[in-house]
């Protein structure tokens, strides 16, 4: 009897062992699936979430969105093509600014501000933003700038507004770089 009492401890803890693995496991498992679920709307339109490899995205629909619970996978889906801008900035001596937006991939848009921005003349541009599927938005005093880059314009404005953070303050240059529908 006494051996059985020390038995049952280690069945037992052998048992919660194995619990605990599991649950583990189980937990893993349903992170994997809730992780992409967190990030998945990555610049794609509501109810839409993005999809494809390296260096294509394109969005689909989530499943029911708009359908009465049936996914729009058919013939007449929509797919959503990235699209990218960026603005390059001389704020060591000119404060020229160059930009570019709608292009199909980042590098694309980031070359293509810089040699607008070197194009002005001057020599020390930088890349100061780079964004997809929404708008940017530059603000500046005589002393200081701010840049933001959000979903829509007017949010831009206020945030390029409250970065820059001075009453002189005035949006200067805004642009949007929205996903395109394809079929």
């Amino acid at each position: 009897m006494a051996q059985d009492v020390l038995k049952k401890p280690m069945a037992t803890t052998g048992g919660d062992a194995f619990a605990m693995k599991f649950l583990l496991l189980l937990l893993l498992v349903s992170l994997s699936g809730i992780y992409p679920l967190a990030h998945a709307e990555g610049g794609c339109p509501a109810g839409m979430v993005p999809e494809g490899g390296q260096g294509v995205m394109s969005c689909r629909p989530t499943g029911g969105y708009g359908q009465g619970g049936q996914a729009n996978s058919g013939p007449g889906s929509v797919t959503y093509i990235e699209r990218w801008g960026a603005v390059a900035m001389d704020t060591y001596e000119t404060a020229n600014v160059g930009a570019s937006h709608d292009k199909s991939s980042r590098a694309e848009a980031e070359r293509i501000a810089m040699d607008n921005c070197l194009g002005l003349g001057s020599k020390k541009c930088q890349l100061i933003s780079t964004y997809s599927n929404g708008c940017v938005a530059l603000a500046e005093s005589n002393t200081h700038f701010g840049i933001a880059s959000k979903p829509t314009l007017g949010d831009a404005q206020r945030a390029a507004m409250q970065e820059c953070n001075g009453a002189s303050c005035k949006v200067v240059f805004t642009s949007c770089s929205q996903a395109k529908a394809i079929r």
